[in-house]
Order: structure tokens, then C-alpha cells, then sequence
């Protein structure tokens, strides 16, 4: 099952997206399309499809930074752009959106917000200037270089034999449980960041973890990386930002799998339900 946001078609040109006549010559192609985004989510073309917009039509609507350098898929240029309008709901998009164009959509989404987050440089305040077709940015007063931020996150569907220990927020649909997730913190690895939210979580200990998979998550800049881990036996106590945690057999799983979190997205949305799909294969 490939996930949601990942095998992306792009090739992000690192090796020559440093040069301005080169991105010029590539805003010069025609076959070069913009996507349109709006508060990071796109627009809708004529067709309810996210827009994709020529180079001269996002010029003339483009809000700062102007266009962002994407990458290119087969030869030709993607560019992403904000632009004032009426967005679509992006996870409902995303859903939707042959695979290609959803990963493009989230590489423009994180790209997007990071620039709407770092338009001055968080050093010296100064308005920083864009470089790399977007992919950096230079502060012209203290010489500080910023760059697109990924926040490595872990998930993991944690248990003990044939249990699992799944949690719900609140605010979630009714029945929706999933597993447990947390960002990682410095000094980490992953295994440890992996034992510290399950206990943070659960207050149960983790004995053993194995990656499964990872899934860029634009919302708004995050890899999701999937673990399975074995957690000693105990009752689990929902902590932290959960409302509950509990133990579910497999055939209870299951159900879950098959029809609440089936209500809730696609199997290929999320990472999530590639883990319990994983344990309730093992």
C-alpha cells in the first residue's frame, strides 16, 4: 500500500535550483505549472480538481514569496504560489488526488507555510531574501541562512501478544481510536522517542520496537515514522493529550480497521492504519 504524500514524482533539482537563470529558463517553459494554494490549501480548478495555473496567470495573482521552486516531474517545472481565494478542505484533496499530485501538494503545502512563517529572520528581524527558487532563505542584514524545516515524529501501534493499545483524542468521531503518536525531542533516537510517548501516553513500557515505514505529514511539516512495538503487559492509563487508551483484541481491531477508521479516510491516508494493517498480518 503506498501511503498518502509519498512517492513523489518530483525531482527537487538540489544541484542546480541554486541558480537564478535556471529557474528563470524554467518559469520561461510552457509547460511549467503553479499550483495555487490559499491559507495551504489549494484552490479549485474548473473542474474541482486543486488549480494548477500557468506561470503568468500566478504572477499576477501570486501573494510573497511569489512563486516556489517545487521540482520537476518528467522535465517539466512545478512551481507552487498563494493566492487569495476560496480554498478546497486540503485532507479531503489529498484523499483524492491521484498519488502523484497529492505528494506535489504537500511538498507545496509545507513549502508554503514555511515561508509564511519565515518571511523576517528569526535572528535579527530583518525581511528575508529568498534564494534556491525558495528551498532557502538569507537574512541581508545578519548573513543567517534558513532552510525548509522537517519535525521528525513518531507513531507506533503498541502491544502485547495479541493486544493492542490504541488511544483516542478528544473531538475525535465517536468509536475513533488509533495509535499513539508524539514528536521526538533532542537528543533522542528513535526508539527512545518511541518508549518515552508510549509511556508519556499509556504509562506502559515498551521492550522492544522495529521500523515500519515512514510518511511525509503536511501538517504543517512532519515525518511520520512508523514503528511496531512490543509493550510489557498492564492496564493502560490515557495521559498526556489522550482522552482514553485501552486494550483491543485483534478481531476488535479489526473492526475498527474495517469500519470506523475506514469511515474516517482511506487506508492509504495514513501511516497509521498501515501499522495496525501490519500487526494484524504478524
Amino acid at each position: 500500500m503506498d501511503l498518502t504524500f509519498t512517492r513523489s514524482p518530483l525531482d527537487h533539482a538540489g544541484l542546480f535550483r541554486g541558480d537564478p537563470d535556471w529557474i528563470d529558463g524554467l518559469m520561461a517553459d510552457p509547460s511549467a505549472r503553479v499550483l495555487a494554494l490559499s491559507g495551504g490549501a489549494p484552490l479549485p480548478g474548473p473542474d474541482g480538481a486543486p488549480l494548477a495555473l500557468t506561470v503568468p496567470e500566478a504572477q499576477a495573482r501570486a501573494l510573497p514569496p511569489g512563486l516556489v521552486f517545487l521540482g520537476l516531474e518528467d522535465g517539466a517545472p512545478w512551481f507552487a504560489a498563494t493566492v487569495e481565494g476560496e480554498a478546497l478542505d486540503f485532507r479531503r484533496a489529498a484523499m483524492t488526488a491521484p498519488p502523484g499530485l497529492a505528494a506535489i501538494m504537500g511538498r507545496a503545502r509545507s513549502m508554503l507555510m514555511w515561508h509564511g512563517r519565515r518571511r523576517f529572520c528569526s535572528n535579527c528581524g530583518a525581511e528575508n531574501t529568498v534564494r534556491d527558487g525558495g528551498a532557502r532563505l538569507v537574512c541581508p542584514s545578519c548573513g543567517m541562512e534558513h532552510f525548509p524545516r522537517t519535525d521528525p515524529s513518531v507513531i507506533m501501534l503498541a502491544h502485547h501478544g495479541d493486544r493492542a493499545v490504541l488511544g483516542r483524542q478528544p473531538g475525535w468521531p465517536e468509536g475513533m481510536y488509533a495509535t499513539l503518536a508524539g514528536f521526538m525531542e533532542p537528543g533522542e533516537t528513535i526508539e527512545e522517542a518511541c518508549a518515552r510517548e508510549v509511556f508519556e501516553e499509556t504509562g506502559l513500557r515498551v521492550t522492544a520496537a522495529r521500523y515500519v515505514a515512514s510518511q511525509p505529514w503536511p501538517f504543517p511539516s512532519s515525518l511520520m515514522i512508523g514503528l511496531i512495538a512490543e509493550v510489557a503487559d498492564g492496564a493502560p492509563v490515557a495521559r498526556d493529550d489522550l482522552e482514553d487508551a485501552r486494550w483491543f483484541t485483534r478481531a476488535e481491531t479489526r473492526v475498527l480497521y474495517e469500519d470506523v477508521m475506514a469511515r474516517w479516510a482511506p487506508p492509504h491516508f495514513s501511516v497509521s492504519r498501515l501499522l495496525i494493517e501490519t500487526w494484524l498480518k504478524m
